[in-house]
């Protein structure tokens, strides 16, 4: 395996990062929407009073829940997480490329820009061509803004794409089923 560079926290720049999270009907298990929430209070816990936080939910609409905010303001973060519920459909193609446009808008030179993404992998509505994900992601990658997937619970969970998707947004993807690897990816990581 490989290693990247290890980087000691005060040497980390400032972040920019847009939730993008997946409120359709088939996150309302336990092992997805309730997790993720989670998993998204535990990571601001962990990020700087610096870094910045947008929020963006798709289900049969998209919305932006909440506009760049500070990690300071930490409270109004966590309760906008905090009011996430699951149901309709699924538009991630739209919401993707809002959430890009979010990032885009409260770009940090030289900073940590990226579009967090938190789905079970079923995108029924919108752009579902991986090509035309692919196509997205790329193009906004060159823009410097990454993105990393993770994948929670079982059922519609569509591994191949999300992977293939995110390693084309100069990004990551995880799978999330347990409390262990909400620790290992959104503490740790």
């Amino acid at each position: 395996g490989l290693k990247g560079r290890s980087m000691k926290a005060s040497q980390m720049p400032d972040a920019n990062y847009v939730f993008l999270i997946d409120v359709s009907g088939s996150m309302s298990t336990d092992d997805k929407l309730k997790l993720l929430k989670k998993s998204l209070k535990t990571m601001v816990d962990r990020l700087r009073p610096t870094d910045r936080v947008s929020i963006v939910t798709y289900s049969g609409t998209v919305k932006l829940l909440l506009e760049s905010t500070p990690v300071k303001d930490a409270d109004k973060i966590k309760d906008a997480i905090g009011k996430l519920a699951a149901s309709g459909s699924t538009a991630g193609g739209e919401a993707m490329k809002m959430a890009y446009e979010e990032a885009l808008a409260n770009y940090i030179e030289g900073g940590n820009n990226r579009v967090i993404m938190g789905t079970d992998g079923d995108f029924n509505v919108g752009v579902t061509s991986t090509d035309a994900l692919l196509e997205m992601v790329q193009d906004y990658a060159a823009k410097g803004v990454y993105l990393t997937i993770c994948g929670f619970g079982s059922g519609n969970l569509n591994d191949s794409m999300l992977e293939t998707v995110s390693n084309n947004g100069n990004g990551t993807y995880e799978y999330i089923d347990s409390e262990d690897e909400l620790t290992k990816v959104f503490v740790n990581e």
